[in-house]
């Protein structure tokens, strides 16, 4: 594979992210942060509305038009930006969305401390060397203290948790123009091809691919249209292009997502934004486990950004403490549709999702905002009771979604695979789905909650960790049943899927958890001697403060402290369980073996553009669609079709003695077939019988052969009328 081609695919697949969000989130005049890690949902929303516009107007679908609605949203609010900016500005006592405010500090033991003695002037400390800090000190004070050390500190954790994660995705994939040997990726590789050859993104089009005409139903098509765009952007084939898109999506911005959760609605330091990053691949649950199982790459799409869901959520319910990184109504305005609606049209179970993780941070907001009341806390009735109606108005709807948007019961066909005991287990250690529980990684994941309960403000990330558990749980042990459909129907009851919701609140749970120990370390650790000038006195020492002069090695334990929750993670059996189980798909040929992986690629030299070839999904010859660009008669396993293509599919080997098999192939313009043998994925075998040995029928010849695998031309045969086909 050229470097070129891959080093072309990836800017692509970058520019897709990026650029159509780009003016939008430059109008809305984010934090850096968190403008970088919501340029992808608005990318994405952009290009799904985009689709579905060009659909109803006729517009081809090509990368111009997210970009230019892209350039339009961001000239609107650059508009309305500077309307707010030139209105009056409000009296100080009322707050831009008084709603949202956060509470009142509720818990003294969680204010910071009052000094003991009053607080020297800088002027005073710097004239005075024995309570001035030493210059080693006073540089690293500065470091943590300004944006230089907070970039450090985010740039660092990234750099940890996206190398961690391409390491294990590689290794899993084995390369990065690998083919996923799994049944979901014939559909997923062909819809995009169908999106490029229909020259139309829309949701409808990639669900007419496999149905009658005029009978599309919507697919949830916005991983295909951003795929489509990055391979039309770098002329790179389609594999390649939606393994990098798989991968920049799992492995960079699945950790910008934490990290901006961390940073903006909590009240974490430099460590809990660096460990919300480097531990962005502490668990194999997610995003590894949905980079094979399925492979359901539209599902792993929306769980990625769910740490933005959770993000905007929070600020709806007033949880996010005041700071530099809130996010001002306009912003809030913006993106809580824009990221709610993306994860949502990404895939429909993120609906399901976003009230798991949603409604309890929503409650619990609603219990603060009431203690804050019995408390005599003023404005609290104020805040109260917004927060009253969206909890119970949100739990209204959230109950007709659950109960009405759930497939059938037919469609929960994954049973439970552990005991009660075990599936607390596994969950509690963030153990995969069927891996084995790892009780040190459990025992870092109690204690994590308990810090995150007695030493911060971030309560709420328990409550959301709690319900994401509890359904973990209720998945992996529940038996089959009506119990069991109405928690985990809306996930097909697949414990794979329900799993890998866990670390979207774990790791910030770990993070924040982590951050507050740092801290509370530095409170206790004794000043270093060597920090103080010689003969201060106890008073002046006190004046510099224990806390700073410990900084550097909370800060050093901090850090190894998140190392070793790695160690602890890597060194799981769950983990190396995990990671042979997931490697199976990327390195067996149970869908297309190499020789005919090849033979699909020099397809094109033999068949016409518009040809239509004959293919078995089962046993991966219908990928010629997505690899050859050439037309097929099946493109994916389950599909509705007229009479006539279930005819071929049986008995097209018979073309050349059965008159009606013949007008079927000439009427269905079918000029070739491919012949991959009888072997199929998932054991299957011999699916569709007119095609298993049509090579010694008559009814073809033999024009391509890689191994023992076949591409043969429809040879001439007569139809009812009597006369010949060509």
């Amino acid at each position: 594979m050229e470097v070129l081609g891959v080093l072309a695919a990836l800017l692509a697949t970058l520019a897709v992210l990026v650029v159509p969000g780009l003016p939008a989130v430059l109008a809305l005049r984010l934090r850096p942060l968190t403008g970088v890690a919501v340029l992808a949902p608005v990318s994405l929303l952009l290009i799904a509305i985009s689709a579905e516009l060009g659909h109803q107007l006729g517009i081809r679908w090509t990368g111009l038009s997210p970009l230019v609605l892209g350039l339009l949203l961001g000239a609107g609010l650059l508009l309305v930006g500077r309307r707010r900016a030139a209105a009056p500005a409000p009296s100080p006592r009322a707050p831009s969305h008084p709603s949202l405010s956060p509470p009142a500090p509720s818990h003294p033991s969680l204010s910071p401390p009052a000094p003991s003695h009053p607080a020297p002037s800088s002027a005073k400390a710097a004239a005075d060397p024995a309570v001035a800090p030493s210059p080693e000190l006073a540089g690293v004070r500065a470091l943590l203290a300004g944006r230089r050390g907070a970039a450090l500190a985010i740039l660092g954790g990234l750099v940890i948790g996206c190398g961690v994660l391409l390491a294990r995705a590689l290794t899993m994939m084995g390369s990065v123009g690998a083919l996923s040997q799994t049944y979901d990726n014939v559909f997923h590789l062909n819809a995009i091809r169908h999106i490029l050859r229909a020259g139309d993104g829309s949701a409808w089009v990639v669900g007419g691919m496999t149905a009658l005409p005029g009978e599309a139903v919507y697919y949830p098509a916005l991983w295909h249209q951003a795929v489509s765009l990055a391979v039309q952007l770098s002329g790179q084939e389609i594999i390649l292009v939606s393994n990098l898109m798989m991968l920049v999506v799992g492995v960079l911005v699945w950790p910008l997502a934490l990290v901006a959760l961390v940073r903006t609605t909590t009240s974490s330091g430099p460590l809990g934004w660096m460990a919300a990053g480097a531990l962005a691949g502490v668990s194999g649950a997610f995003p590894l486990s949905l980079m094979s199982w399925g492979i359901v790459l539209p599902y792993l799409l929306s769980l990625v950004l769910m740490p933005l869901v959770v993000m905007v959520v929070v600020h709806l319910a007033g949880l996010a403490p005041e700071s530099a990184q809130r996010l001002s109504t306009l912003q809030l305005v913006v993106l809580l549709p824009a990221v709610c609606l993306a994860a949502a049209l990404a895939h429909p179970q993120g609906v399901f999702v976003g009230i798991v993780l949603g409604l309890p941070i929503l409650a619990w907001a609603t219990l603060v905002r009431a203690r804050d009341l019995i408390a005599g806390v003023p404005g609290s009735v104020r805040r109260l009771l917004p927060l009253v109606v969206m909890t119970v108005g949100g739990g209204a709807i959230a109950w007709q979604v659950w109960q009405r948007a759930r497939p059938p019961q037919s469609s929960a066909v994954w049973e439970p695979n552990a005991s009660w005991r075990e599936a607390i287990g596994q969950v509690g250690s963030l153990s995969p789905n069927g891996a084995p529980t790892w009780l040190p990684l459990g025992v870092v994941m109690l204690v994590g909650l308990l810090v995150v309960l007695v030493r911060t403000r971030s309560r709420w990330l328990v409550a959301s960790w709690l319900a994401a558990a509890a359904l973990s749980v209720a998945a992996r042990a529940t038996p089959v049943g009506d119990l069991r459909y109405l928690l985990t129907g809306g996930w097909y009851s697949d414990t794979f899927r329900i799993a890998a919701i866990v670390p979207v609140v774990a790791i910030p749970v770990l993070a924040v958890g982590i951050d507050a120990l740092g801290r509370w370390v530095a409170e206790h650790l004794p000043a270093r001697r060597g920090a103080i000038a010689p003969g201060t006195s106890r008073s002046a020492s006190a004046l510099v403060g224990p806390t700073a002069a410990a900084l550097p090695v909370a800060g050093v334990l901090g850090v190894l402290g998140v190392l070793g929750v790695l160690a602890l993670a890597q060194l799981s059996p769950a983990t190396r369980a995990n990671l042979d189980y997931l490697a199976v798909d990327w390195h067996s040929d149970a869908l297309l073996t190499a020789d005919e992986h090849t033979l699909l690629e020099q397809l094109p030299d033999v068949v016409p553009e518009d040809a239509v070839i004959a293919t078995n999904a089962w046993n991966g010859s219908s990928l010629a669609y997505a690899i050859s660009d050439r037309p097929v008669l099946n493109t994916y396993m389950g599909f509705s079709a007229e009479p006539e293509v279930h005819l071929l599919n049986g008995r097209l080997d018979e073309a050349q003695t059965n008159p009606e098999v013949c007008d079927a192939a000439e009427q269905l313009h079918v000029d070739y077939a491919l012949d991959f043998g009888a072997q199929e994925l998932h054991g299957r075998s011999a699916t569709y019988t007119g095609l298993n040995e049509i090579s010694e029928s008559g009814a073809a010849e033999v024009v391509l052969q890689v191994g023992d695998a076949k591409l043969l031309r429809m040879l001439p045969c007569r139809g009812v009328d009597g006369s010949m086909t060509s």
